[in-house]
């Protein structure tokens, strides 16, 4: 089973990185946010608002995971070649697109996501403040059955999820945050053998250790590392 945490406080150069296997993993729906940030930087390029209609597929790509509203959105914002060109701006520079062009097929690092996150929760010069504030609105909207995950101990969160069932195993993961004071956190993971649940299961254990790391203050563990890149925007 390989799994891999990432945590940033908001504001902070340093990350914590637990790796247990794997350093690459699938996306899944959690792509879904680096199209809504692609769309954003996209219409500030254009020195535009979004359209109502890029929000009716914005709302049930993050709200309900919609494949159909992702779809149209990859396709709008040039696909793979538009994202990578946003996520390079934001700094998540180790991910790789699927040949084929299927964005779910993503291959990223936990701290390419982290970096993605920071750009919604913290202030920066890439997304203004408006649209961050929408995207907020609608990772703390998902369906009742999506709400799992990194957000095991916070209270009023926010989150994406993703999971898919490929030849190899299950692809679950989950990006969280405190919101705008307090810390963000991504856990990814994958198993030949784990099923779905136990992968959710896996990650809110996580999650669950990261909230006794916060509350106790212990050195982080052994295991762990800590790195660094540009302060969170």
């Amino acid at each position: 089973r390989d799994q891999a945490l990432v945590i940033r406080e908001h504001g902070q150069r340093e990350y914590l990185v637990i790796h247990h296997g794997a350093t690459t993993y699938i996306t899944a729906s959690i792509i879904k946010l680096a199209i809504m940030e692609t769309v954003m930087i996209q219409a500030v390029g254009e020195k535009r608002q979004l359209t109502e209609g890029e929000k009716n597929l914005l709302v049930p790509m993050i709200e309900n995971s919609s494949n159909d509203a992702a779809t149209a959105l990859w396709k709008k914002v040039g696909k793979a070649e538009g994202v990578r060109t946003a996520m390079r701006r934001m700094g998540a520079t180790n991910t790789t697109f699927d040949p084929v062009g299927r964005s779910g097929l993503t291959s990223t690092t936990a701290a390419d996501q982290v970096a993605l996150a920071d750009h919604i929760f913290c202030p920066n010069t890439i997304i203004p403040e408006s649209m961050r504030a929408y995207a907020r609105e609608l990772m703390s909207n998902v369906e009742d059955d999506q709400n799992w995950g990194m957000t095991a101990g916070m209270k009023s969160p926010f989150v994406k999820n993703g999971w898919l069932s490929l030849d190899d195993g299950w692809h679950v993961n989950s990006v969280a945050s405190t919101g705008t004071a307090g810390y963000t956190v991504v856990g990814l993971t994958h198993s030949a053998t784990a099923s779905m649940d136990d992968l959710v299961e896996t990650i809110e254990g996580m999650a669950r250790l990261r909230a006794r790391h916060q509350a106790r203050r212990v050195p982080p563990p052994a295991s762990s590392t800590a790195q660094s890149q540009p302060p969170a925007p």
